[in-house]
């Protein structure tokens, strides 16, 4: 290991919980990926697979909030006719 602190592929050692957590979430949201099969990705198919996992992500909350401002139309409380 070199004095400046960087491995051989570059990567210093405060990076590496920036890089499990990245693997994590790919494993655990994007359903089909193991962490060994992420860990041996080359590292720009596993941003493009983590950029595609977060526009998917959003795109789903953005359908949700569509989705319940859309059910809470503005009604007054329910009015009841005298018999």
């Amino acid at each position: 290991m070199s004095h400046s602190g960087l491995t051989f592929f570059g990567q210093p050692p405060s990076n590496r919980a920036a890089i499990h957590e990245e693997l994590f979430n790919i494993a655990y949201y994007g359903n089909g990926f193991n962490h060994n099969e992420l860990y041996n990705m080359p590292v720009p198919l596993r941003r493009f697979y983590a950029q595609k996992l977060i526009d998917a992500k959003n795109k789903e909350a953005e359908q949700i909030k569509k989705s319940t401002q859309s059910n809470q139309s503005p009604t007054g409380p329910p009015t009841f006719q005298k018999s």
